[in-house]
């Protein structure tokens, strides 16, 4: 069977679009993005504004199967086990790292997060030794609250630190949860790219400040290697979008705004919070309002 794979995000590595791949071609298929006439087609859509992409698929392959999922698509489909859990194919895409989940769901029900609804409360996944290639020095995590499960992260970390892997967990990490332990554990760490942690409402204020405490007491460099994501356009005001990100350049750490919906104010915050060199050289006040990002 010649089976075309649709990716129609390419932000980053689809995981699923990699087991899929690994699966079929574990059964003799013939599987790549470049098929001009496939028997099957299956695509992904993590994000919903990329969704038509996906719809159009039947017409321009009206004798193939068509086969869609992804976040964007349908938040209740599922991989089957035998995909789910199989060994990603780290050559559909010129692959440099290895990817997966230790965890999946998360102990949160944030408001504007479809992780609630998509896979639930926390479990654990997968030991990173069941998807890291070896021919790669780089994990990457897509965990949604990566060291939630406090025994399990240990574990999977001792491997990282055994191996003498980098690491990464791309998610905001769970400032709320931190533990000098924790914070220790992350600086033992090679870390690939910045630590990114979350402060997505107001009164976490206290537990943000106390992290931050706790990350610099550990040896971490908050100026040069943490990035907080900050969420606006949900449901604060423009004052307590400006009082969180003056707050964490304040502490030392950078802000990186993330616009739920975009507006006028989403957009300057923005282009002030999440250019470096404008973050730390002025204020947001001191952007010109019509800046568009």
């Amino acid at each position: 069977m010649k089976i075309k794979i649709v990716d129609t995000d390419s932000k980053i590595p689809n995981l699923a679009l990699m087991k899929v791949s690994a699966y079929h071609k574990s059964k003799g298929d013939m599987v790549s993005f470049g098929i001009p006439d496939p028997d099957k087609v299956i695509a992904s859509v993590v994000f919903r504004e990329n969704a038509w992409k996906a719809r159009g698929l039947q017409f321009m392959y009206p004798d193939a199967e068509i086969e869609i999922g992804g976040p964007g698509w349908n938040l209740s489909k599922r991989l089957p086990d035998e995909i789910e859990f199989i060994k990603p194919d780290y050559d559909l895409y010129p692959s440099e790292y290895s990817l997966g989940f230790t965890t999946r769901g998360c102990i949160r029900k944030c408001p504007f997060c479809i992780v609630p609804e998509k896979e639930g409360k926390i479990q654990r996944w997968q030991h990173i030794k069941e998807f890291h290639d070896s021919r790669f020095d780089t994990v990457i995590c897509l965990d949604n609250n990566i060291y939630a499960d406090r025994d399990w992260f240990f574990e999977n970390t001792d491997y990282v630190l055994e191996h003498r892997l980098k690491f990464n967990a791309i998610q905001g990490m769970d400032i709320r949860i931190l533990t000098p332990e924790i914070a220790e554990r992350l600086k033992a760490i090679r870390w690939s790219g910045q630590y990114h942690f979350a402060f997505d409402n107001m009164a976490d204020e206290a537990a943000v400040k106390a992290g931050i405490s706790m990350l610099k007491d550990a040896g971490i460099n908050t100026r040069h290697d943490v990035t907080f994501y900050v969420l606006v356009g949900f449901n604060t005001t423009e004052e307590e979008d400006k009082y969180r990100c003056r707050l964490l350049k304040e502490l030392k750490t950078n802000a990186f705004v993330m616009q739920y919906k975009r507006t006028d104010w989403t957009r300057k915050i923005a282009w002030w919070a999440n250019r470096k060199e404008a973050f730390w050289a002025c204020d947001v006040d001191e952007v010109d309002r019509r800046v568009r990002a």
